[in-house]
C-alpha cells in the first residue's frame, strides 16, 4: 500500500499498480514467433492508441477505474494485432504452396513437350472425363457392344484398351487434375493417340486441367458434349453456345470440333454419325 500527506493515512491504491503490472507482463510475455513479430509493434502501438493520462484532481477510485479501463482496451489492441499475425500465419504458407504448385506445373508442362509419343500402329483413339461424363458408355456404343463396365460411382481408375475394327479405344481415368497426367508415359501414350475426345456434360470447366494439359503440349483434340439427350429441347441451343462462350474465354485453341451426341441414344443426333466417320476415316 501507499500513504499520503502527513497524516500517513494508508490508501488501498495497490490494485492500480498490480493490475497495471499484471497487464504490462501479459502485454510481453506472448508465445512463440508471434512475440517476436508484435513485441516491438504493440509496443509503438500503445502510445498512438492509448496515450498515457495524468489523473490530476481525481480520486483515488477514479484512478483505478481509469487504469482498468485503458488496460482492457490496450489488451483488445494487443489481441487483435496478434490475431492478424497469426491470421498471416496460416494464409502465407497456402500462397507459397499454391505459387510452388503453378511454377511446379510449368516445369512439367515443359518436361512434358520434351517427351516422344509412343508409335501405336493403326488409328488409336483416347476417351477422357471425369467421372460420370459417359465415357464407358461411349466405348461400348463404338463398338457396338457392352465390353466396357458402366458405374456410377468412382468410375475408371486405370487406362482400359478396347479393340474395334481397324482401332483401338483407350479409356483414361476420370481425373481432373494436370498431375494425374504428366508422368512420362501417360503423356507418351497421349502423345501417340490419333485422336483425343473429352466428354463434359455441362462445361468445359468440368475438364479444365487436363485441357491445359493437352494446350501446353500442343495436342488437338475434340470436345463432346455428351448425354444431349437430358438436355430439355428448348435449352440446347443455349448449352451449345455457353460451351462456345467458354473455349473461346479459356483460349483452348487447339479444339478441333465440338460434337453434341448421347452414348445411350446414338440414333438421336446427327453428330454421332459424324463423329464416327471422322474417327474411322
Amino acid at each position: 500500500m501507499l500513504y499520503t500527506s502527513k497524516t500517513q493515512t494508508w490508501v488501498p491504491v495497490r490494485i492500480y499498480f498490480s493490475f497495471t503490472l499484471h497487464y504490462q507482463l501479459n502485454f510481453c510475455l506472448v508465445e512463440s514467433n508471434v512475440e517476436r513479430v508484435t513485441h516491438c509493434m504493440a509496443e509503438q502501438m500503445v502510445g498512438t492508441l492509448f496515450p498515457q493520462h495524468t489523473h490530476t484532481g481525481s480520486s483515488i477510485q477514479d484512478q483505478v477505474d481509469q487504469a482498468k479501463a485503458e488496460q482492457e482496451r490496450l489488451q483488445a489492441a494487443y489481441d487483435q494485432l496478434k490475431q492478424q499475425i497469426e491470421q498471416r500465419e496460416h494464409t502465407e504458407p497456402e500462397i507459397d504452396l499454391d505459387n510452388q504448385t503453378r511454377v511446379t506445373t510449368e516445369m512439367l508442362y515443359k518436361l512434358a513437350r520434351q517427351v516422344v509419343p509412343l508409335d501405336l500402329p493403326g488409328r488409336n483413339i483416347g476417351l477422357f472425363g471425369v467421372t460420370a461424363t459417359g465415357k464407358s458408355s461411349t466405348v461400348n456404343a463404338l463398338l457396338g457392344s457392352k465390353v466396357a463396365g458402366t458405374s456410377v460411382g468412382e468410375g475408371t481408375k486405370e487406362i482400359n484398351a478396347y479393340d474395334g475394327q481397324n482401332y483401338r479405344l483407350y479409356d483414361f481415368p476420370g481425373q481432373n487434375d494436370e498431375l494425374s497426367y504428366l508422368n512420362k508415359e501417360q503423356i507418351a501414350l497421349i502423345k501417340g493417340l490419333t485422336h483425343r475426345l473429352v466428354l463434359i456434360t455441362a462445361t468445359v470447366k468440368e475438364i479444365k486441367k487436363l485441357l491445359n494439359v493437352f494446350e501446353a503440349t500442343d495436342l488437338h483434340y475434340d470436345i463432346i458434349i455428351n448425354k444431349f439427350d437430358a438436355i430439355d429441347f428448348e435449352e440446347r441451343t443455349a448449352l451449345r453456345e455457353q460451351i462456345n462462350r467458354e473455349i473461346k474465354e479459356s483460349q483452348l485453341k487447339n479444339i478441333d470440333h465440338v460434337w453434341c451426341i448421347s452414348a445411350k441414344y446414338p440414333e438421336q443426333f446427327p453428330d454421332w454419325l459424324q463423329m464416327v466417320n471422322y474417327l474411322t476415316e
